[in-house]
């Protein structure tokens, strides 16, 4: 699951500053071990979602497990533990990258659309092809542990989940975009636009 890299990857640094604590790594070397291919204790994932830098260079992974007790969404990623480098299913330091980082990259001057979740993500992106369409890690509470960063001059449209949640997600992202400079940040009205549909 790894991408070649032709420079070695630089370690985040520990969020507590101790040598002993293992570092994350980012992007993910070719010397890296695969990536495990199921969970301890959910099994396979019914699908996995790939983080890229703006290079197109593999960040970590987001898979979806389909349980007897509903959906587990899970990061997986890539650590340094002395001289070894081991995968874990647990999250990066905050803030972390935003999925659709290479897409934003690519197309500089596309208007950018926000959703909730990588599958929605992926979804807006083949329905609306003129758009960027990114998302933010970890679910609709986690917005603010997010680098949104790279939406700085950029055109920002906010597409929230039809619930509560979701209003709230795109909320915090409009607080988040304009704080880190967007040109501009609106959110589609759901209302208005299923009066629209009928």
């Amino acid at each position: 699951l790894g991408i070649a890299t032709e420079t070695p990857p630089a370690p985040l640094k520990s969020p507590k500053g101790e040598r002993d604590q293992p570092l994350p790594v980012c992007p993910v070397p070719d010397s890296a071990p695969s990536a495990p291919r199921a969970h301890a204790k959910h099994g396979r994932p019914a699908k996995l979602w790939t983080y890229r830098d703006a290079q197109g260079e593999t960040l970590f992974h987001v898979a979806r497990f389909d349980t007897a007790d509903g959906k587990q969404v899970l990061p997986l990623t890539l650590w340094r533990e002395g001289d070894a480098l081991r995968w874990h299913w647990k999250g990066l330091p905050q803030p972390r990258p935003l999925y659709g980082l290479d897409r934003l990259a690519a197309r500089p001057d596309a208007l950018v659309l926000v959703c909730e979740g990588e599958k929605d993500a992926d979804a807006a992106g083949e329905l609306l092809p003129d758009c960027v369409a990114i998302t933010s890690p970890n679910g609709s509470r986690s917005a603010g542990a997010a680098d949104w960063s790279p939406l700085r001059g950029r055109r920002v449209v906010l597409w929230p989940d039809a619930d509560q949640p979701g209003e709230h997600y795109a909320r915090d992202v409009m607080r988040e975009a304009r704080n880190a400079g967007a040109a501009t940040a609106c959110m589609i009205d759901l209302e208005t636009l299923a009066r629209l549909r009928g």
